[in-house]
């Protein structure tokens, strides 16, 4: 979702753009805004709000879409700054910040992250007295050393930002070999598990069992098939996805209420063992995760029609 809010304040001496992205599908996007706006409004930025389509993970920043959007704003309107959350929520590897960075630095522009401002600004004061001393200096070999000096603090927040970012990849990666590990696990003990969409869910309805862990691959298929006839060819025939959601919505009530029933108890539930809530129903009845559900099963359509 692309979307766009201002952050008004007398000054008006800056415009930034606010860059918002999840690694998560449980995540709110929300909650990155709240505190960018909250550091714009102190700053005096005039700030408008991008938000990255989806969940993206560890792909070059270059490569999404609302990311190059924000470049482009950023170029036509002479914007010179942008504001994230942290370095992770931009990139999270090493590559990738190494030439992020060097775009930033030659076109003058500046990357503000909020989170990492207290590492960065405690050496940035550093520097100031170093570059104050510099100019006082009365020596050449004075003036060479704090140069040496200024330039190795700068490199130091630079090294900041690339541990973290490499912490952020090391995390995402750790997080596939457990998911890989876990799904070899289920696949040797006969079980048909995966994360779970709303095929899931309508599969389990149409079944009547409880659990996902009791549903077959058939079950899953018959889901599958009932969902393309129903959402995908429609929209394959130029119906367009909102409103086809739209019919979803009224006609898939059934499952929905399934979903909230579920979430219900599982909510009494974890907090009964002191646990946080689960996934918001919006994470498996959006409209964007039915649309992504519907640009997955349409592309793989596609790609079984050129294999036959």
């Amino acid at each position: 979702m692309l979307g766009a809010q201002a952050i008004y304040s007398e000054t008006l001496l800056i415009q930034a753009i606010a860059y918002i992205r999840i690694s998560q599908e449980d995540e709110n996007p929300d909650n990155q805004w709240f505190v960018i706006r909250d550091y714009c409004d102190k700053k005096g930025y005039m700030c408008i709000r991008l938000d990255e389509i989806g969940v993206s993970r560890v792909e070059d920043p270059f490569q999404r879409i609302i990311f190059q959007s924000a470049i482009k704003i950023m170029e036509v309107n002479k914007i010179s700054i942008m504001v994230a959350e942290s370095i992770d929520r931009v990139c999270a590897d090493p590559e990738h910040y190494e030439k992020l960075i060097r775009f930033f630095a030659e076109r003058g522009w500046r990357l503000e992250l909020v989170r990492d401002l207290d590492i960065s600004e405690a050496f940035n004061r550093v520097i100031e007295v170093f570059e104050k001393l510099k100019k006082t200096a009365d020596s050449a070999v004075m003036s060479v050393v704090l140069d040496s000096q200024i330039k190795s603090l700068k490199d130091m927040i630079q090294l900041y930002h690339k541990l973290k970012v490499a912490v952020a990849r090391e995390y995402v990666e750790d997080v596939r070999r457990k998911v890989k590990r876990t799904m070899e696990k289920l696949k040797t003990e006969g079980k048909v598990y995966t994360k779970p969409t709303i095929i899931h869910w309508i599969a389990l309805y149409r079944s009547g069992k409880k659990r996902f862990t009791e549903l077959t691959q058939a079950d899953i298929d018959e889901a599958r098939k009932y969902f393309i006839e129903r959402y995908v060819k429609p929209y394959k025939e130029g119906i367009p996805i909102r409103r086809l959601w739209q019919r979803f919505i009224e006609i898939e009530r059934p499952v929905i209420d399934l979903i909230r029933r579920h979430r219900i108890y599982t909510i009494e539930l974890r907090k009964s063992l002191g646990k946080e809530e689960p996934k918001r129903i919006e994470t498996y009845t959006s409209y964007l995760s039915f649309y992504k559900l519907i640009k997955k099963l349409t592309g793989e359509e596609k790609d079984q029609s050129k294999k036959s």
